[in-house]
């Protein structure tokens, strides 16, 4: 998270957020605390405006699967716990007589989870190789099964949200919209969701990740933020460090619709459009 004394920048994981960042700390300056959670009420109560990034839901769990492989992130740090996985098998077998798994009306399909969940596996195959297409996709369904989401992240488990979407969604509103924490139970639909947003949003300026030099460069602008000829130059000329998530190599149809049902509030709130595998 980024304060400075003319916007706040809430850091979004996996979205280009450290590319933009590093572009308003030149540009507005202020301080870095390194912590991904949104701001305290005093700073939002400041009237700063606030930005935020997002990306497109099937490069976000690609981005998020390569940083496992490199080691790092809380979800990798879960995955490849023992203990993470102790009382899995258990509630699973309890559960195997069921057609579909529980959810409201919106409801998801059942993911088939792999044979073998366990922390070796992670450490064996899901994160062995960036370039395993089946590891990742194997993981995928891991990562989206309502069956392992306390597993996957035991706070998203208590949540409504656990229940009617994915963890890109869950971090989403984490971030972004006040009383996330609190949220009614009674939020158990998609429209319930996107009503809960509207109402609570803490973000003025969202910058997608797919056009984030045009969209940084507007809000700046909308923020009443003048820049200098030299100022648009640098947002424009500096380019983000990463690889292309390559979504097209590494989803199939049956991938991308799993992301598709998870991450519906996604789609529905920024319009993305799914990738073509």
């Amino acid at each position: 998270m980024l304060i400075a004394d003319k916007l706040v920048f809430i850091e979004f994981r996996n979205t280009g957020a450290s590319h933009v960042e590093k572009l308003l700390l030149k540009i507005v300056g202020g301080e870095v605390d390194n912590k991904h959670k949104a701001p305290p009420e005093g700073v939002l109560a400041s009237g700063r405006p606030v930005f935020g990034s997002v990306r497109d839901p099937w490069g976000w769990y690609l981005s998020l699967w390569t940083a496992g492989c490199a080691q790092q992130g809380d979800l990798y740090q879960r995955l490849t716990s023992d203990k993470a996985w102790v009382k899995v098998a258990e509630k699973l077998e309890a559960n195997a007589k069921a057609r579909t798994e529980q959810a409201p009306a919106d409801q998801v399909k059942r993911v088939v989870l792999p044979e073998d969940l366990s922390a070796e596996r992670a450490k064996s195959f899901w994160y062995a190789d960036p370039e395993n297409v089946e590891a990742f996709r194997e993981w995928l369904r891991v990562a989206c099964s309502l069956q392992t989401r306390r597993t996957v992240d035991p706070n998203m488990a208590k949540s409504p949200i656990g229940k009617i979407a994915g963890m890109m969604t869950y971090r989403y509103f984490n971030l972004y919209v006040r009383g996330t924490a609190q949220m009614p139970v009674t939020v158990g639909t998609q429209e319930g969701l996107r009503a809960f947003e509207a109402s609570n949003s803490i973000v003025q300026h969202v910058i997608r990740q797919d056009s984030l030099t045009e969209d940084l460069v507007t809000a700046l602008e909308r923020a009443g933020i003048a820049l200098s000829d030299e100022q648009r130059k640098m947002i424009y000329d500096t380019k983000a460090s990463g690889r292309p998530a390559r979504t097209e190599r590494f989803y199939d149809e049956a991938s991308v619709d799993l992301v598709a049902r998870r991450e519906k509030f996604f789609l529905e709130r920024f319009g993305y459009q799914r990738p073509l595998v």
